[in-house]
């Protein structure tokens, strides 16, 4: 199978290109610029596969791209964050909705060819947590979103659906929450991440939220995104995305067991994050178990282990560390 990946260049992008050669899937490549600092380490050898530069929020950008590699399934993951799409909200609705739109609708002119669609949703389309009670919040609890970027996620699922009734393109939706491994370093849960390199290097770090989060390891989340493009099934399907569930004093306690140094370096502000922590993927389990659930001592090692590689010849980058 052929699956076009955008946003191939960023965080999880990179790693669901990765997922896929394992399976031994061809892709296809695409961002707004062919920046391969993240995939040269995570891939390897990124030039050898097709890549095409382009902005998807210009309509027709994606039509040549389906037709001239036979695309067969779309992994769709291009997107701003949650801090781009607060200091241009403009921006962030072309580029999150008006750009999801243009994948769906590029897909719908290749119906007999495209499969399916998989994109990311995002659990920043829930809103606080006490709106909600105790228990695990179901996927089709209620959504109220305190954020741009997590009102443009809801209208992303929207479209999906319409696109499903309207043009009988299937679809699979995921909504991951605090995703951490090496090549994360935009947003505000990339705080996890960015705290783990900031202890390597011995400089103070002040994770910007607490309480309990949901901590999902980004190669349990890329395979995800992987099993969905690769199965038949029929719907506009969303659903959520389980990993350990802790708090975030427990996160630095247990970078400070790997890296015994940064202890009293990492510190964290008491503001929760504005969604739910615990999140029902019953169905998610039901539909595309078994889930990869590594442990998170087990996903920082191995995220800490990439840092480790880039410091020993001199190409750590640490400018992300930076107040965001």
């Amino acid at each position: 199978m052929t699956v076009l990946v955008t946003g191939a260049c960023g965080f999880i992008g990179s790693w669901t290109v990765r997922r896929l050669l394992e399976y031994g899937e061809k892709v296809v490549l695409t961002d707004l610029k062919r920046d391969y600092h993240r995939l040269r380490y995570v891939v390897g050898d990124p030039e050898r596969h097709p890549f095409v530069e382009g902005d998807i929020s210009v309509p027709g950008f994606l039509d040549d791209v389906l037709s001239r590699f036979g695309v067969d399934a779309v992994i769709h993951l291009a997107a701003f964050q949650i801090p781009q799409c607060r200091a241009n909200p403009v921006q962030g609705a072309l580029v999150n909705v008006v750009g999801t739109v243009n994948v769906f609708e590029a897909c719908r002119k290749h119906i007999g060819q495209v499969r399916r669609v998989v994109y990311a949703s995002s659990a920043a389309v829930y809103g606080p947590p006490e709106i909600y009670g105790e228990g695990p919040v179901p996927v089709n609890a209620v959504l109220r979103p305190t954020t741009h970027y997590g009102a443009y996620k809801v209208c992303n699922e929207l479209t999906a659906n319409a696109y499903w009734h309207e043009a009988g393109i299937p679809s699979a939706g995921f909504r991951p929450q605090v995703v951490y491994g090496y090549g994360r370093d935009v947003g505000v849960t990339s705080d996890a991440t960015r705290a783990l390199k900031a202890g390597l290097a011995r400089i103070p770090f002040k994770i910007r939220f607490g309480g309990m989060i949901d901590l999902q390891y980004v190669e349990d989340v890329a395979d995800l995104f992987v099993k969905a493009a690769l199965k038949d099934y029929p719907g506009a399907r969303v659903y959520n995305v389980r990993g350990t569930i802790m708090h975030v004093s427990d996160l630095i306690k247990l970078i400070e067991g790997l890296i015994p140094e940064s202890k009293g370096l990492l510190t964290y502000e008491d503001k929760p994050l504005p969604i739910p922590a615990v999140l029902d993927d019953s169905e998610t389990e039901r539909d595309f178990g078994p889930l990869l659930r590594t442990r998170p001592e087990e996903g920082l090692a191995r995220t800490l282990q990439f840092f480790r590689n880039l410091l020993a010849r001199g190409e750590l980058d640490l400018s992300d560390l930076k107040p965001q």
